[in-house]
């Protein structure tokens, strides 16, 4: 009892008793003007709007502040107070971090840091008064204002390799002010900040398309200069990739239920190549619950992913399908891709994987082997012929091996007519090159001459790409429309063949073009990070293993 009377004293005591006195008192104190703006970021906050937020911050930001700040019963006035104590003590970067570190997820911490960064950090690129009065602008604009720019510049930054890490735009801001993360020049060298006006100008022009207000347009137009930085030079499509792993795990395997019944977990991972560089992780996402197969396409699991795979200038989206052996035939591409439930094989390219095999680092010397001869000392020509076929042999009599007659489309070799498993290694054995099978009947994980040939053709014998149709025609209709919808030089260009082939078939769900399934499964984009605890999304997890 005595505590809380000394703090309602203390509290009393400490805030001015008329409207007149409060004039006063800010008359008096010169910071006010200077405070403000950090005192309207943190008064947006959510958390900070409630006494105990407040008081988070404050033990968070160490003793020599928290003691020494009175405390208000009004949060803008006990907040006001916070900041004038930290400008006056000295601990104004450790009230910056500290609201970092509590509120890494809400974009007024990043505003605070760069508007904190501003005012006491050395001389930046562009003028402090100038950067104030554009924080103020831009954070009266609506949800979403800068996404545009982002989405170009931070690509083109990427590719000129001098990337900055994504995220807010305020974050994004910062990393353009503050000479010590910069990372496009050196700090202290001749033209360093120079150039680092180019790149913000450069920037605030991108952010000036999107404005809409007159004030925003006015204040980013007293700062744009044409030659501040160069139009990037023109890239292929292929310059920058955006891959997105959807790992499929199967709860309580084995199991005799068919897969409509079996139980699921979901996990994303996103990850970003430019040219041939490591893939670079971006971003991760887990569905909480579990799903059965029945489930597995009807929860809009990828619209969390339409930001990092948004369609840009230079880029290829795919979406790989890290699956179970007993879900190789399920059709991924038909899950939708957004709210507007528009199959994903129509917006990027779709592949299926091997989870066994991804997992399971004992097995990838082969598998590193076979992708190594994928086209090497191939000229370019028709790929297509460098599919070897192969299927159960319609005479066979192994339990589970018996199939209909099917047809070898032309190839260099000569087609494998299953009757045993081992078939396989002794036939790709024979052929050290020979990198992409076709199965000549469609994958079934029920029947065992066909299912036990794949997993040794994938994790004896390191086969890195598969083709097949999922219905019961003949593998020779599949390679007249791969040939005939974008005919492939290299085996490398598989996915987007595929992906044309895709589009071009949305008259008719029946045809083939609806009934191909690609396994393409790259040993250079495998992530043992994944089998550790997931990484947020916040924060850069693991390259390539």
């Amino acid at each position: 009892m005595l505590r809380r009377l000394l703090r309602t004293l203390s509290v009393r005591r400490s805030e001015p008793d008329t409207a007149q006195d409060q004039a006063q008192a800010q008359d008096q104190d010169p910071t006010q003007d200077v405070d403000e703006p950090l005192v309207a970021i943190l008064a947006d906050i959510p958390r900070l709007q409630r006494l105990d937020g407040r008081h988070d911050l404050l033990q968070q930001a160490g003793p020599q502040l928290r003691l020494a700040v009175a405390e208000h019963r009004v949060a803008r006035d006990h907040l006001r107070a916070v900041v004038g104590t930290a400008r006056r003590t000295g601990t104004l970067e450790a009230l910056q971090g500290a609201l970092l570190a509590l509120e890494p997820d809400d974009v007024g911490a990043d505003w605070f840091n760069l508007a904190v960064t501003v005012q006491t950090a050395p001389s930046g690129p562009l003028p402090a008064d100038f950067m104030m009065g554009l924080i103020g602008e831009l954070r009266r604009q609506p949800q979403g204002f800068g996404q545009q720019a982002m989405r170009r510049y931070l690509p083109e930054r990427r590719l000129a390799r001098r990337p900055l890490e994504p995220g807010s735009l305020p974050h994004v801001l910062f990393q353009l002010y503050d000479a010590r993360t910069t990372p496009s020049t050196t700090p202290g060298t001749p033209g360093a900040s120079d150039t680092a006006s180019s790149e913000l100008r450069y920037f605030l022009g991108l952010l000036a398309e999107e404005a809409t207000t007159p004030e925003l347009t006015s204040l980013l137009a007293s700062v744009q200069d044409p030659a501040a930085a160069p139009a990037p030079a023109p890239t292929t499509r292929t310059e920058r990739q955006v891959i997105v792993q959807v790992r499929v795990e199967e709860e309580g395997a084995p199991s005799d239920l068919p897969y409509t019944r079996r139980q699921y977990s979901l996990r994303g991972y996103c990850y970003e190549r430019v040219g041939d560089d490591e893939p670079a992780f971006r971003g991760s996402k887990a569905l909480p619950g579990l799903f059965t197969g029945r489930e597995l396409d009807r929860h809009g699991f990828l619209a969390a992913w339409q930001d990092w795979a948004e369609s840009g200038w230079g880029v290829t989206k795919r979406v790989e399908f890290l699956l179970p052996h007993s879900l190789l035939n399920h059709p991924a591409e038909a899950w939708p891709s957004g709210p507007a439930d528009v199959e994903l094989s129509h917006t990027c390219q779709v592949v299926v994987r091997s989870l066994t095999r991804y997992k399971d680092k004992t097995v990838h010397d082969p598998w590193l082997r076979r992708w190594a001869a994928l086209d090497h000392g191939c000229p370019p020509g028709d790929a297509l012929e460098r599919i070897g076929w192969m299927g159960p042999d319609a005479s066979a009599e192994q339990p589970g091996a018996a199939g209909k007659p099917w047809s070898c489309p032309g190839s260099r070799y000569p087609s494998l007519r299953l009757t045993h498993p081992a078939d396989v290694g002794d036939w790709l054995r024979a052929h050290p090159d020979l990198a992409c099978l076709g199965l000549g009947t469609p994958y079934d994980h029920d029947l065992d001459l066909l299912r036990d040939a794949v997993r040794d053709a994938l994790l004896l014998d390191g086969i890195p790409v598969m083709v097949w149709r999922r219905d019961e025609g003949d593998p020779g209709p599949l390679v007249d429309v791969l040939r005939d919808c974008h005919k492939p030089d290299r085996l490398a260009d598989l996915p987007h063949t595929v992906h044309e082939a895709r589009r071009q078939g949305r008259r008719d769900p029946r045809s083939v073009h609806n009934q191909i399934s690609l396994l393409w499964d790259d040993p250079t984009c495998v992530f043992t990070s994944q089998d550790q605890q997931m990484t947020g999304t916040r924060v850069a997890g693991e390259g390539a293993a």
